[in-house]
């Protein structure tokens, strides 16, 4: 009975679509075609002919793109954007003919708290549905099938009980995963008959993890499909002990609110690529200080155009996220080796070169680590926040700090602060890198720009 439900979803989600014109349908096979032929010259030319569509639509319909008008248009030629650049003009990025559409606004406050939001258009909500059910199936998920979302539910995201039985979908709040909630969600798997899939923060997915390490030990009873990590970076401590208790490879999926899914680990044993959705968006690596383009193997700033947002056009935004390209062996389609999370989320030696924040994961090999922090006070200060079942014995601590400095500069003063527990952000996710120095270098900068546009205003110039 449970596996006729699941095939009357998916069949009555596709007869929906079609009664309505079949406009996810459509998108759907473009994207699949694309991801698999990504350089066919169809698919070549499907994504250039998206790409010239909105530049063209940019410069006619939208006030902040108008100036950039000329007979044959460069993407190079655009300007970099950012969250601040459009929140500051917020009217001037969006389409005229668009105003008095159907616009579907998308809200984030991300990791700095303050609120930025988005306009999309019915066409960019059906392609970015269209993303969202191709890069599941290449995890593993089916249409239909029994979805447990572990993220932050809140207003914006809250589905009801008809709209979740319909969508087969079991919902868990991340800032509510106590133990008692864990312990009733293990049981719920272990009973569910479903074919089962589970999107949720990583930092959930740890939680998770680490309760069954404590109270649990062996794999659970269940059909587990699919097992999708969003929001922040998988580690492969984490992707071991989801092998270990659900038996299935955890697939990590880069994406933001403001555009959709932007990229997703190939679903290859043992692979740490991820296969870029060039099928929607149109994707640069630019220099970590400059706005030029990087060489591939090298860590660059992901900037991003958006192919299908028509009513409110974002070209060339810059994410805020670091990422490596090289080619893949074997297609030669540019890959992302890497993907580091935000620039703020990296730290710098002693000599003020970008290391990966990865090297935290190494912390896991000491043991009684439930979870933690790294934060960069200044160039050589870092402290190390612990929350542990047990404190560290002086030896140990000595050995975490004297490894960490073979990264950070043997000039490098780490100190560990034990804690009761780190907070989630408004998000509902767990930040575990600060950067407080790029952060106070940002402060200083601002302010002395104002310094000297005050004075110049002062006398004239």
């Amino acid at each position: 009975m449970i596996r006729i439900l699941e095939k009357l979803r998916k069949v009555a989600f596709w007869s929906l679509d079609w009664f309505k014109g079949g406009h996810v349908w459509k998108h759907y096979r473009e994207i699949r075609y694309i991801q698999q032929n990504p350089l066919s010259r169809r698919a070549t030319g499907i994504k250039q002919e998206h790409l010239s569509k909105i530049l063209d639509h940019a410069v006619k319909t939208v006030p902040f793109y108008a100036k950039f008008a000329s007979k044959k248009m460069d993407l190079t030629k655009f300007p970099i954007i950012n969250k601040q650049l459009i929140r500051e003009n917020f009217e001037t990025f969006r389409s005229h003919p668009y105003k008095n559409k159907y616009n579907h606004q998308v809200l984030t406050s991300g990791s700095t708290g303050k609120p930025f939001r988005i306009l999309q258009d019915k066409s960019k909500r059906e392609r970015n549905t269209a993303d969202t059910l191709f890069f599941a199936k290449r995890a593993g998920y089916d249409i239909g099938a029994r979805l447990y979302y572990l993220r932050l539910w809140d207003k914006q995201y809250q589905k009801g009980k008809i709209q979740s039985f319909v969508q087969n979908l079991a919902t868990y709040s991340v800032d509510d995963l106590n133990d008692a909630n864990l312990a009733k969600l293990v049981q719920e798997l272990e009973n569910d008959k479903s074919s089962i899939n589970i999107l949720g923060y990583t930092s959930a997915l740890e939680s998770i993890c680490n309760y069954l390490d404590k109270h649990h030990g062996k794999p659970l009873k269940g059909n587990f499909c699919s097992i999708i990590a969003v929001a922040e970076a998988l580690s492969n401590d984490v992707r071991q002990k989801i092998l270990k208790y659900f038996g299935v490879d955890a697939i990590s999926r880069y994406s933001n609110s403001e555009n959709g899914i932007l990229a997703q680990r190939l679903p290859k044993c043992g692979s740490s690529s991820f296969e870029i959705n060039w099928a929607s968006y149109f994707v640069e690596l630019l220099d970590l200080n400059e706005d030029k383009p990087v060489k591939l193997g090298a860590p660059g700033r992901i900037v991003v155009t958006d192919l299908f947002n028509y009513s409110m056009p974002m070209l060339r935004y810059d994410t805020g996220d670091v990422g490596v390209m090289e080619q893949d062996p074997e297609n030669n389609e540019l890959i992302f080796t890497k993907i580091e999370g935000r620039k703020m989320d990296m730290f710098t030696n002693t000599k003020g070169e970008y290391i990966s924040s990865h090297i935290i994961h190494h912390i896991l090999q000491f043991r009684g680590i439930e979870q933690f922090q790294f934060i960069q006070e200044d160039y050589d200060q870092y402290v190390i926040k612990l929350k542990v079942s047990k404190k560290l014995d002086y030896e140990d601590e000595l050995a975490l700090c004297g490894q960490y400095q073979e990264y950070f500069g043997a000039d490098a003063n780490i100190s560990v602060v034990y804690v009761e527990d780190i907070p989630l952000l408004p998000s509902g996710k767990r930040k575990l890198v600060l950067n407080n120095a790029i952060l106070k270098q940002r402060k200083l900068a601002e302010k002395k720009s104002e310094e000297v546009t005050g004075s110049m205003a002062e006398t004239g110039t």
